[in-house]
């Protein structure tokens, strides 16, 4: 999630707001149908109707869409945009419209359930012939040779004379979030994947790339970043080289340990991020050959699914061959959707909550934060 601070800083991201604004000033025509999917604000949502939208369907999961609603208001446009606070799946729009927007991506686009949600609303809302912004993602990695980047990655399990060997190969599971400076890459950047959101039909990624090193050193993992196309002659990058700090920075997969690397030695990475339970797992397979050997000398399988520290009770509640008994917790919260279905209200739910549950609900207070939690999420709006 974001907050204020985090999406006031990505309307100040230059080159990022100039793609999208020159994308949608290209791209929309006076009376158009949009839908911007994750509005978030609702700065596009705006954009459009200034470049003539009829009508913009703006659609937002969080709470921040109420700043959309206020600057729509302040703007002149709130008789044009109609906002939608659901998620893309459980919208539905009353026509098909001309064009989508969506930037709902993190330092890449395989973002939780993103690219499932641009794909959907292509499918289900955008007339044949319609336009995309983004249109297109060229997906590109290269080889970090840091050790200051790969401290950052798995450094905090080493010292105090204490073993947490177990907690950094954990680490080395797992992708770091960082900025990387041209001087950190090893090699020249590589294409492994491309997303055409015209044609995409799959949310589950892979690709492959190669380096032939030139030079001898120890690299340390792989650094992952897109280069946007949003409209032709339109676009931007979080790539390290690509001008002043964004606001999405790059992906570092971490080798297992740093790996020393000869001249002529051929690097074979390959990447594949997985659409599990509303987010992605991701696997890099990395081998190593020396110039005219056949057998690589150094190979690592690495997921983030090696990276999550499972507890043996998680894992056997998670097998298909568990028998689930509801718990305590369960009992309440089914107590309170059936109070629910009743048509009671929050605070009588809650009164009969405590009196049935008195030794999990010591006051009101905490019966009543239960009840409208749940309220929150399940009730119908209004």
């Amino acid at each position: 999630m974001y907050d204020v601070i985090a999406y006031g800083e990505m309307i100040a991201d230059a080159p990022r707001m100039a793609a999208y604004a020159g994308a949608i000033e290209a791209r929309v025509t006076p009376g158009s149908a949009v839908l911007d999917l994750g509005t978030g604000p609702g700065i596009f949502a705006l954009l459009a109707c200034r470049a003539g939208a009829a009508r913009v369907y703006a659609v937002e999961s969080e709470d921040v869409i109420q700043l959309a609603r206020d600057a729509a208001a302040a703007s002149g446009f709130a008789d044009r945009i109609r906002f939608i606070h659901g998620t893309g799946a459980g919208v539905r729009l009353p026509e098909r419209v001309d064009g989508i927007i969506a930037d709902i991506r993190g330092a890449l686009p395989m973002f939780r359930d993103s690219l499932g949600s641009v794909v959907d609303a292509r499918e289900r809302f955008l007339k044949p012939g319609g336009w995309m912004i983004a249109a297109r993602d060229v997906l590109c990695a290269a080889l970090v040779a840091s050790p200051a980047v790969y401290e950052r990655c798995v450094g905090g399990w080493s010292g105090h004379g204490l073993d947490f060997s177990s907690a950094r190969a954990k680490a080395a599971n797992s992708w770091r979030r960082l900025r990387i400076e041209p001087s950190d890459l090893a090699v020249e950047p590589r294409q492994w994947a491309a997303l055409d959101y015209r044609t995409l039909g799959t949310v589950d990624i892979a690709g492959e790339v190669e380096w032939t090193v030139a030079r001898g050193g120890v690299v340390h993992g792989v650094c992952c970043w897109f280069d946007t196309e949003t409209a032709p002659g339109h676009g931007f990058s979080n790539a390290p080289a690509a001008g002043p700090p964004d606001v999405y920075g790059q992906l570092v997969f971490p080798f297992p340990s740093p790996t020393p690397v000869a001249p002529g030695d051929r690097v074979r990475v390959r990447l594949r991020a997985d659409h599990v339970g509303g987010d992605y797992t991701w696997a890099w397979e990395t081998t190593v050959v020396a110039a005219g050997a056949s057998s690589p000398k150094a190979a690592y399988r690495q997921s983030t699914f090696f990276g999550m520290p499972f507890t043996p009770a998680r894992l056997r509640k998670r097998a298909h061959t568990f028998v689930p008994r509801p718990n305590e917790d369960a009992r309440i919260d089914g107590r309170i959707l059936e109070l629910m279905a009743e048509g009671l209200t929050v605070g009588d739910i809650a009164d009969r909550i405590a009196a049935d549950f008195p030794e999990r609900f010591a006051s009101r207070i905490g019966a009543l934060t239960r009840v409208a939690d749940l309220s929150e999420r399940y009730s119908q709006d209004r």
